[in-house]
């Protein structure tokens, strides 16, 4: 039996720089993104984003990840009917899957954006600075479609939080600016953005988003973590319900003669087989300082979901909530991974968003947590292409007892962009402005958003799949993708069997998401102080996963945390859960 499949990455292959993966792939650099704040840990992982769908794979799922607060503003959902899949999603979370590009585009975008303006726009790497405008065809089309001259202030990964703390220190903000939300919080946004930012629910509350068709086609879960003050502050960024899982080396887990794990003790022995030191062989590879045991609220955590911990917060019939480290869930997962590290089973060399993925395809450990976006263009595709070649599939969920398994649901937004505070003409400008940039799979405005101009950054290959030139694959560097975003889909131009495995792959996860309650919930605590102490309580836990500190210290570390914040963020939660529902 072979471990379940599933999609997802970015990353260059071992000896490989970012730009020579992508000419090996034969993809572009479309949807490349830092997928940030993985399983829920302050710092994120690296990740690149699939291209979008136009169904609502999500949109269902929106309705039970989370109840929202009393007066909820969220926009009405319209699907919007794009090219029909070649696997069709559904509303518990699968994504639509396409075995080839869309032979015919649609226009989704038809009146004119922009008003001649300028628009000065902040947001994050997408994987490499593009070159400048004047050499950049890509970016010269697309504000000629805006009909805006948008200049960008693309900022590496590394200094963006810094750079949003400047400017929200005095600095004076720009018209569009990209903001992590969940668990990546920023002290001080709520208050900052009432400030600074138009408050968007009368533009696009109910069905007055049907103004702006493209962002009434994203998933309603992905708005949710767009409210604050009782009200919509910014477009988001959606992402599918799967996100963080284990990949693994199918090559070395055939000649071994390993498969699907059932229980704990079952993935401890597949750990256990694959570590061979003497040929700097391990089990697992993990680049976060937990070991894989982090927090949820983010991300799809499958440590902690092998126990049954709760997806961030749990509630009961009384409408209580739990925090995920403060059950005894958690203290068995703390438990297992130390006792893992112990075994020697963890690759023993620091790894970082980079080396995890490279080390991986090198070889170097049989089993690794990343996100799932980047699964085509990182994994399968550079995998296939090495000598020999490296099949890379992943593992499904499984429980600690070999009962029924869950498996956290991620927060279905990396972020938000905001857009000051200006005329109602001005707002609508930089909506119009967004809704281009939303523009749904299979769309013309979406085939130029992610691959640039016909014949200079991309042409077509035999199967109407679109394949970068030289230029394109820095053309396309532009974080378009880091303001907003169509659904992803599965899809890899490079291989038609893809969609296939990784859609499998979804199907044998699907049936065990687990929600976060709270998300849609406001809580001002958690939005000024969450970041700042679950980051604290990161680094006590990660001396314990180690053995460097006693796993006695988790119930000081609980302590502090609910000192510091977080039995007011249980009260202001459960106030909001107790609304939602009358």
């Amino acid at each position: 039996m072979q471990p379940a499949q599933q999609p997802e990455t970015r990353v260059a292959g071992s000896g490989m720089d970012r730009r020579a993966f992508l000419r090996l792939t034969g993809l572009s650099s479309v949807g490349i993104a830092f997928l940030a704040a993985a399983c829920g840990s302050v710092g994120g992982n690296v990740g690149s984003a699939l291209p979008s769908s136009t169904r609502s794979a999500e949109a269902g799922a929106a309705t039970s990840s989370g109840s929202t607060s009393k007066g909820s503003v969220l926009p009405t959902y319209v699907p919007i009917q794009g090219p029909k899949p070649d696997l069709a999603g559904n509303e518990a979370g699968l994504q639509d899957g396409y075995s080839t590009y869309p032979k015919t585009q649609f226009k989704s975008v038809t009146e004119t954006p922009g008003l001649g303006t300028d628009v000065i726009a902040m947001t994050r790497d997408a994987g490499g600075p593009p070159p400048p405008l004047e050499q950049n065809a890509a970016w010269q089309a697309v504000n000629k479609q805006l009909n805006a001259t948008m200049k960008l202030q693309i900022i590496s990964p590394a200094d963006y939080q810094t750079r949003v703390a400047t400017v929200m220190a005095g600095g004076d903000a720009p018209d569009l600016m990209y903001f992590m939300t969940g668990t990546q919080v920023t002290p001080g946004l709520a208050d900052y953005l009432k400030a600074s930012f138009a408050d968007l629910g009368p533009y696009l509350a109910g069905d007055a988003v049907k103004d702006y068709p493209n962002l009434a086609g994203l998933p309603t879960s992905s708005w949710k973590l767009t409210q604050y003050n009782n009200s919509i502050y910014g477009i988001p960024l959606p992402r599918p319900s799967v996100d963080n899982i284990w990949f693994v080396n199918q090559t070395r887990f055939d000649a071994l003669g390993l498969s699907q794990p059932k229980n704990k003790d079952d993935f401890k022995r597949v750990l256990m087989a694959l570590t061979q030191p003497q040929m700097n062989q391990y089990g697992l590879g993990d680049s976060s300082s937990t070991l894989g045991l982090a927090l949820g609220g983010r991300g799809d955590c499958p440590m902690a979901a092998v126990f049954g911990v709760p997806n961030n917060w749990s509630v009961d019939s009384s409408g209580k909530f739990t925090k995920d480290f403060e059950t005894e869930q958690f203290k068995a997962a703390l438990d297992y991974v130390r006792d893992l590290y112990a075994s020697g089973v963890y690759f023993p060399d620091p790894l970082n968003g980079v080396t995890i993925k490279s080390s991986f395809l090198a070889g170097k450990y049989g089993v690794m947590l990343q996100g799932w976006s980047p699964y085509p263009l990182e994994f399968w595709n550079v995998g296939k292409s090495q000598n020999p070649p490296m099949d890379v599939r992943t593992l499904g969920p499984f429980s600690h007892d070999g009962s029924t398994p869950v498996f956290h649901r991620y927060g279905l937004n990396l972020g938000m962009t905001a857009i000051k505070k200006g005329s109602p003409e001005r707002v609508k400008e930089l909506l119009r402005i967004m809704n281009y940039l939303a523009a749904p799979f299979g769309s013309e405005e979406s085939l130029l958003l992610d691959y640039g101009v016909k014949d200079v950054d991309f042409t077509f290959d035999g199967q109407g799949n679109p394949v970068p030139t030289q230029k394109g694959l820095s053309d396309l560097f532009v974080s378009w993708k880091y303001f907003t975003q169509h659904q992803q889909v599965i899809f890899d131009a490079s291989d038609p069997n893809f969609a296939g495995v990784a859609y499998a792959a979804q199907q044998g996860i699907v049936p065990y998401l687990l929600d976060d309650p709270s998300v849609g919930l406001y809580s001002p605590t958690d939005t000024n102080k969450g970041g700042v102490l679950n980051q604290k309580f990161v680094d006590g836990l990660a001396e314990m996963v180690t053995g460097h500190a006693p796993a006695s210290g988790l119930d000081h570390l609980v302590s502090d945390w609910r000192s510091g914040g977080g039995e007011q963020m249980r009260a202001e939660f459960q106030q909001a859960y107790a609304e939602s529902r009358k």
